[in-house]
């Protein structure tokens, strides 16, 4: 049997129409305007936009708050992710277990923080990690050990984050392993 190519650039088209419209042109656009001295008047006129080349680049690394940002990333990153990872496989290996007998609602029950909108989330652990009456203070109180200022202490802000970003993730981490 022949093949056509014409057939298969046919049914190629749409798609690569798309990615060139949804992802290869505001990567475009946006490495231009980074060029620029843009601002939110420029849109009205772009003419108000001039080309300042590298300089938003050089005042970007000279920002030590660009540096703080990007040290924060790369912990967020280097613990969450072998954490989240781990603790998946460890969910999925219990949840596939022949001794589990209600394999249907513990995963149901492990996916829905998966499905649960992250505000919601967000404010379910700052009630847990509240440093007067939470539930992780009042857990730790039990071993006789001081609740620190989960999200006021910056040494604490990020593993705290850290372990609400792998709780809303596990279950469905759980579920690619499964």
């Amino acid at each position: 049997m022949q093949r056509n190519p014409k057939v298969a650039y046919m049914f190629l088209a749409p798609a690569l129409i798309l990615m060139t419209v949804f992802i290869a042109l505001p990567v475009i656009a946006s490495l231009v305007i980074s060029l620029t001295d843009f601002n939110i008047f420029a849109l009205a006129n772009w003419s108000n936009a001039k080309f300042i080349g590298i300089d938003n680049f050089v005042r970007l690394f000279q920002d030590g708050l660009f540096w703080k940002a990007l040290r924060n990333t790369l912990y967020f990153v280097a613990v969450g992710v072998p954490l989240a990872i781990a603790l998946a496989l460890i969910l999925a290996i219990l949840l596939n277990s022949p001794l589990n007998r209600a394999k249907g609602l513990f995963r149901v029950g492990h996916y829905l923080p998966s499905i649960t909108e992250t505000v919601a989330i967000a404010v379910v652990w700052r009630w847990v990690l509240n440093p007067r009456y939470g539930i992780l203070k009042r857990a730790l109180e039990v071993f006789s050990i001081q609740s620190p200022s989960w999200l006021g202490d910056p040494r604490w802000a990020m593993p705290a984050i850290i372990m609400m970003a792998v709780w809303k993730g596990l279950g469905h981490n759980a579920l690619i392993f499964l």
